[in-house]
């Protein structure tokens, strides 16, 4: 009988859970990076969950729905944090009264601890502790687990990624040369699902091309500044709205900022466009390698 490899199904889990639970104390105490790195902690936990829970469905049970509220928990945290960041750096370069930039920041600090407040509201200590049980519970299942190979894990990494890689296909196919930001947020999405399901399939292969890795990570992190700066130009707009009948020169000042954000975007979206092709063809090339290895072994 030949004898089994032990799948790299540990080394998948380990590290991901540790940078999850590591950060959340701090993040829940609403330091800007803690909750960054717990929002990014929890989606490359997500990823690879569905492949670590097959054949563990008890550990693993109710374990993706408590690592997906920590991602939502914290969503508008982060993307007040970033738009705070990136009003900071707009206003740095524009002529803007004083009450404007006041007006706005004081709004957007108290979305943030609104935020926060609905976050911690959500994670309760008892919440995070089911985590820490159940994540320690899967460990265990997995280490003393005798049915799961490198090999299955192998395949359904590759499985997951062409998954992954279709779905960019079928965003990006969706887009076009007229700016539409909710288009562009699917790309977004779809190409960080992408990215952290190639990590971990390339974990498990015991490979890393760093240079596949690095394309997505650029279209993502472009895709990204347009899609804060869409989302900080709307949540502007919603002050100078207010602002309008009590000093016209603050909303005016505030109009010309959100146009000079949308410019941006537009011109972000013209970006992206010059490297749709290359993402094409990055997907499809990913799509037939994860289809290889089971052509071959049919051969």
């Amino acid at each position: 009988m030949a004898r089994r490899t032990p799948a790299p199904t540990n080394t998948l889990l380990a590290p991901r859970a540790s940078a999850l639970t590591a950060v959340l104390a701090a993040a829940l105490a609403g330091e800007p990076e803690a909750v960054h790195q717990a929002r990014v902690a929890s989606r490359r936990l997500r990823e690879v969950l569905p492949v670590l829970t097959a054949g563990h469905e008890r550990a693993g049970r109710g374990l993706r729905k408590d690592v997906r509220r920590v991602t939502r928990a914290f969503g508008a945290v982060r993307e007040l944090d970033v738009a705070i960041g990136h009003f900071d750096e707009a206003v740095a370069a524009a002529e803007m009264s004083a009450a404007a930039r006041a007006t706005t920041r004081r709004v957007l600090q108290a979305q943030r601890a609104a935020a926060l407040r609905q976050a911690r509201a959500t994670l309760t200590r008892a919440r995070l502790q089911r985590l820490q049980t159940r994540l320690d519970e899967l460990a265990v299942a997995i280490a003393t687990s005798t049915t799961t190979d490198a090999a299955a894990v192998k395949a359904t990494m590759a499985t997951r990624v062409a998954r992954r890689a279709r779905g960019v296909r079928q965003a990006v196919t969706g887009t076009g040369v007229v700016y539409m930001p909710e288009r562009l947020h699917n790309v977004r999405i779809a190409v960080k699902r992408l990215r952290y399901a190639l990590e971990a399939g390339q974990e498990a292969r015991g490979v890393r091309a760093t240079a596949q890795l690095t394309q997505l990570k650029a279209i993502q992190d472009l895709l990204g500044r347009a899609h804060d700066l869409h989302v900080l130009a709307e949540r502007i707009h919603e002050v100078e709205i207010g602002v309008v009948q009590r000093s016209r020169a603050t909303a005016r000042d505030l109009a010309a900022l959100v146009r000079a954000l949308d410019g941006e975007c537009r011109a972000l979206h013209a970006a992206f466009m010059s490297r749709r092709n290359g993402l094409l063809m990055l997907s499809a090339a990913l799509v037939t390698r994860a289809s290889a290895p089971r052509a071959r072994s049919v051969a």
